[in-house]
């Protein structure tokens, strides 16, 4: 039978100081959870590498290139204002040749949810978005 080869061979140990009694609490609501340490730990650097663009808008999204086109097209739209979003949707329809209807599933909330935007105005009948700026919104 062959033999299979180990995961440690891919592994690399990693060593943190870390309060006693936090280490405590942390232990015991893993064990509520039913996981281990290690198992908490890879999934949150899992969780870290594949979400970097958390930043609340400082920067464009790193890891997906429509998002960040479409997060700064918005911020050139803005001008530090609201924008309509009717106009955001043709406006980005256009620049990324995504479908209009589908702007709003696949750049507008994934957006949202990372930080990017926030809905304004009357979500009825006037809906807005804001684009949240920082110091390096330029980039």
């Amino acid at each position: 039978m062959a033999r299979m080869e180990s995961d440690e061979s891919n592994t690399k140990r990693v060593t943190v100081r870390v309060p006693k009694q936090l280490v405590e609490e942390y232990d015991d609501a893993l064990d509520e959870a039913g996981k281990n340490r290690s198992q908490a730990i890879r999934e949150h650097m899992r969780e870290t590498v594949s979400q970097p663009a958390t930043d609340g808008g400082l920067v464009p999204p790193q890891d997906d290139e429509t998002l960040a086109d479409a997060y700064r097209a918005l911020l050139s739209l803005s001008d530090g204002s609201t924008i309509p979003l009717d106009e955001a949707r043709s406006v980005l329809s256009s620049k990324l040749n995504v479908p209009k209807e589908s702007i709003s599933r696949r750049v507008l909330k994934p957006l949202d949810n990372r930080g990017y935007l926030r809905q304004t105005g009357d979500p009825i009948n006037e809906p807005h978005i804001a684009v949240k700026r920082g110091d390096r919104s330029a980039d």
